[in-house]
């Protein structure tokens, strides 16, 4: 991500960016229809696989989901945490939603937000220091984001048409013995796994950052179970072996009323305390949800829109320090320490 300075305007990630045009070609610079393609798979279903293989994601299965009954059970997801580098650190809250919605939230200071978003058929993001527009992401940052919007990850659904997972053996990871998984998406994408040979539990992710082209390696310092979910609360992003940033989470939360409206473009007016035009037609479960019985409109449900359904405001992270240090990489990877839920 680029400088930040809260005596200047704020010049955020896509900013910082080199026009689409002027970047070098992915690999595989396309999107396909995830959610189209799951629409009638069985998300656990092995058939096919092979053995050794077939055996670890079952087992990952159901250590990590519970199986397939909890993880039925689980119908969206909301982080919040703070991203921290060497001398500074940032607010952020992060939702995701089955299959492929997401959704992250950074709070700058003076009301600043930077939201980047994902509907399931457009991926983008808004500054609102320098617009009240959202606008569509680059195509690679896009194709970085939307990989990684699918709520828990690519090993689920191993029989999506045109992705195969590959057992590329063991290897140590920061003292447990994993097993090493890769996975080649339909459109070439690959993001390589390592699963614990004792709990099944992920420790490690490495994915190439399709805009920079950097091996970034995501590794899970501490993880806990949120209803029956395997969650990393902390993790730590490298690349070429230096530590780029810990991202720790605060708290997660299973199923608190997400509805699919919050996702589109529409509602980045959301973060401004009011209801999209159009978004008349709000769930039950997000009323209930985070503002209790309040209705809409109210000053409660306000409260809740205001602050993304935080209990508490941003806690000022931007306003601690200056952030000299952040970069592309660094942003984008925010959503590689939370891609797995």
């Amino acid at each position: 991500m680029s400088s930040f300075s809260l005596f200047a305007r704020l010049v955020f990630v896509w900013l910082c960016l080199l026009p689409a045009s002027a970047l070098p070609l992915a690999a595989a610079e396309t999107y396909f229809d995830y959610r189209e393609a799951i629409v009638w798979l069985n998300p656990m279903r092995l058939t096919g696989i092979d053995s050794e293989t077939a055996s670890i994601l079952r087992k990952y299965y159901q250590q990590s989901f519970g199986g397939r009954e909890t993880w039925e059970g689980v119908e969206s997801i909301r982080f919040e945490g703070t991203l921290r580098m060497a001398q500074n650190e940032l607010s952020f809250i992060a939702f995701k939603k089955k299959p492929d919605y997401c959704k992250i939230v950074l709070f700058g200071g003076n009301d600043v937000r930077i939201v980047m978003s994902y509907d399931g058929a457009d991926a983008w993001q808004l500054n609102t220091a320098e617009s009240t527009e959202p606008t569509a992401m680059p195509r690679l940052e896009a194709l970085n984001f939307i990989r990684d919007a699918p709520t828990a990850g690519h090993l689920l659904y191993p029989m999506l048409p045109g992705k195969r997972i590959e057992l590329l053996g063991r290897r140590m990871v920061s003292g447990f013995d994993c097993y090493e998984l890769r996975v080649s998406l339909p459109n070439g994408q690959q993001i390589t796994y390592a699963i614990d040979s004792t709990d099944y539990f992920e420790r490690q992710q490495i994915v190439v950052n399709a805009v920079s082209g950097a091996t970034e390696v995501t590794t899970h310092v501490q993880i806990e179970q949120v209803a029956g979910i395997t969650t990393p609360m902390k993790s730590s992003m490298t690349v070429d072996g230096e530590i780029i940033h810990s991202v720790q989470m605060r708290s997660a939360e299973v199923n608190q009323g997400l509805v699919p409206w919050m996702f589109g473009r529409p509602s980045s007016a959301y973060v401004r305390g009011i209801v999209p035009e159009g978004a008349v037609e709000l769930d039950e479960a997000w009323s209930s949800g985070l503002a209790g019985a309040a209705r809409l409109g109210s000053k409660a449900t306000n409260l809740v829109f205001e602050t993304f359904g935080l209990s508490e405001g941003a806690r000022g992270a931007f306003e601690a320090s200056r952030f000299s240090s952040l970069d592309a990489a660094t942003t984008q990877s925010i959503i590689d320490d939370i891609g797995d839920l």
